[in-house]
């Protein structure tokens, strides 16, 4: 009489998220795109362009200060810049996110969607505090003077994480394995 052996064999993982597996290299890559705002603040406070003022009689206030011709134009120049910076970071770590291949997956874009976001906003509050400190305010002297670069809105920190996303399903879409996200 032969027995007849069953083996058993275990049922084959479906892709997808492991959570447990996938938490800690998600929360490596949250820190590690995060900590990109730093440079990105220095950056651009080190680019961005001030807006030369001087005194001026037709001021609305007495003794108050107009821009030179042209030179308001620089508060826009200010948040472009910021914005292009933060797109091109964006959709640069967004293409670096897909090409760790070992753990790609939802918790990864969540975490550099995240880190991104983070990343903004201290490069925002990075290069604020840096060019508040580089332009000194002048505007007692009478003569002409740079005022600081500005970023007359917050909602420029959301281009980063917008860029991670898009570039990232981007891959996902021209991707030929079917078996990844």
């Amino acid at each position: 009489m032969s027995a007849v052996h069953l083996q058993t064999h275990p049922a084959p993982s479906a892709p997808g998220a492991v959570v447990r597996a996938d938490l800690l290299p998600a929360v490596s890559v949250l820190g590690a795109v995060a900590l990109l705002g730093l440079p990105l603040g220095a950056l651009w406070a080190w680019l961005a362009p001030p807006e030369f003022f001087a005194r001026s009689p037709r001021a609305p206030t007495p003794g108050g200060v107009l821009p030179f011709v042209g030179e308001s134009e620089h508060r826009f120049d200010d948040m472009a810049t910021f914005l292009l910076f933060g797109l091109a970071a964006g959709v640069l770590t967004g293409a670096a996110l897909w090409l760790y291949r070992r753990r790609r997956g939802p918790l990864i874009v969540l975490a550099g969607v995240l880190g991104s976001l983070i990343a903004a906003w201290l490069a925002m509050r990075i290069g604020l505090w840096v060019v508040a400190a580089g332009y000194p305010d002048l505007a007692s002297t009478g003569a002409p003077y740079p005022r600081a670069p500005v970023l007359e809105s917050s909602w420029v920190i959301i281009t980063q994480p917008f860029g991670v996303a898009v570039s990232y399903c981007i891959c996902a879409a021209w991707s030929r394995e079917t078996s990844q996200f």
